[in-house]
């Protein structure tokens, strides 16, 4: 590739989708970090809390948080520091393990999976918007579409975008879990919320609680190399990421378990109400999830110009065209109610997305074989066929934290199968 290391207009523009982020374009530690807390600093983190913390007592929900955001953390650091190393995306990472042509599948996922996210929030923050503003004059579906543009607007400036939204959004969060944590004491008392016990019917085994948290979060994971591939150093990612996942992920988590078992409510937006946060909790919103949405829409733009590397485009449409891109049929997705089609596709999702980024660590680390130059690596297909269906047995005997299961099964699956087969299916690699 020419101008591999260079800062040319051509790479910039396309935010350097298949060349290596060049040294004079990496950013500093603070800002890698609050670009990764701000994506992590999600609405839904307070809502995930909230649900789970409502239906387990109040030491198990925040074991089953620890756990949870624990493996999110090794799995954001793990492929955090592989793309500081090779400044490159996840989608290209995937390409080494891959193949070429079969890394579109991975890139096809991550943009329906970015905008499925995008479409939900928006679709759910118009409601919100509705219900808080009797007087708003504008339907649900428009206000939709008006909201998903909001966010497009940082976008599709790249990386500058994510990281000025960034500095609104992580102070917001921090101001909502502040006033949440003093609500709780004053209206209820810390003595409740310790001793909260659900009813028999509705608690909900260690392993569902657990998956919750990991679950919601493992495409975030997945999509960290489009932000740490402009990191400096490794340590950059080794400090950032798991501050992150603990400030963004479980500091909120464990305020919406806090809030819900306060006000024996499983509604985060009525709990708040009940503590007389309501107001509060909708501003500080506009900026909780806007620094998650932007990112998904970067990653997914992202992720499309790895879909079009091999054909006539070759994966160079300018990053703002696709960002607009995404945003557009996000913004229609969400105008027809996303949430209402929510569950099948999370849950296909999370079945199809995790053994990928086991064999891209496999492949990094043990392998280090790179399957690029290769249309399909017959052995990476095979890997994530076997993990896809050990995944969702897990997902049915509700064995441990399904989507962590599948990603282990894949990067132990994948090293020992490039060691027998690679020299029979993948000669010219040696």
């Amino acid at each position: 590739m020419s101008g591999k290391n260079k800062n040319t207009p051509e790479t910039s523009e396309i935010e350097y989708a298949f060349e290596s982020v060049p040294k004079n374009a990496r950013k500093s530690a603070g800002t890698i970090l609050v670009i990764l807390t701000g994506y992590t600093i999600s609405l839904s983190n307070f809502v995930t809390g909230a649900t789970v913390g409502y239906n387990m007592p109040f030491i198990d929900a925040i074991l089953a948080c620890a756990v949870g955001n624990f493996l999110l953390i090794i799995v954001a650091t793990l492929l955090g520091i592989i793309a500081a190393r090779t400044g490159l995306t996840t989608s290209v990472l995937a390409r080494k393990s891959m193949g070429g042509r079969s890394s579109a599948i991975l890139s096809f996922l991550l943009a329906l999976s970015a905008v499925n996210w995008i479409a939900v929030n928006a679709d759910t923050f118009a409601r919100l918007i509705d219900s808080t503003f009797s007087w708003w004059p504008i339907p649900i579906g428009i206000t939709a579409i008006i909201v998903v543009a909001l966010w497009a607007q940082s976008a599709i400036r790249g990386v500058k975008g994510l990281e000025f939204v960034s500095w609104l959004g992580v102070p917001c969060a921090v101001l909502l879990t502040i006033a949440c944590a003093i609500a709780i004491g004053k209206v209820a008392g810390y003595e409740q919320v310790f001793h909260y016990m659900p009813a028999a019917e509705a608690q909900i085994t260690f392993a569902a609680g657990s998956t919750s948290f990991a679950g919601a979060w493992i495409f975030g994971c997945i999509v960290t190399p489009d932000v740490t591939r402009y990191a400096k150093k490794d340590s950059h990612v080794a400090v950032g990421a798991p501050v992150a996942v603990t400030v963004g992920l479980f500091c909120l988590e464990v305020i919406g378990i806090m809030t819900a078992q306060a006000t024996n409510k499983s509604d985060f937006v009525g709990a708040t109400a009940a503590l007389g946060l309501g107001l509060l909790v909708f501003f500080c919103a506009i900026f909780c999830v806007w620094t998650t949405q932007d990112n998904n829409i970067y990653s997914a733009g992202l992720a499309l110009q790895n879909i079009m590397k091999d054909t006539r485009l070759e994966g160079k449409v300018k990053h703002a065209w696709l960002a607009a891109g995404v945003a557009a049929a996000a913004g229609i997705f969400a105008a027809v109610g996303a949430t209402n089609f929510l569950l099948p596709v999370t849950q296909t999702l999370s079945v199809l997305l995790p053994p990928i980024p086991g064999m891209m660590v496999a492949e990094y680390f043990i392998v280090k074989r790179s399957k690029e130059a290769k249309s399909i690596n017959w052995v990476a297909i095979l890997t994530w066929v076997i993990s896809t269906v050990v995944g969702e047995i897990a997902i049915i005997y509700n064995f441990l934290v399904p989507a962590i299961v599948s990603m282990v099964v894949s990067f132990i699956l994948y090293a020992l199968l490039s060691k027998a087969l690679d020299a029979k299916l993948n000669k010219e690699v040696y």
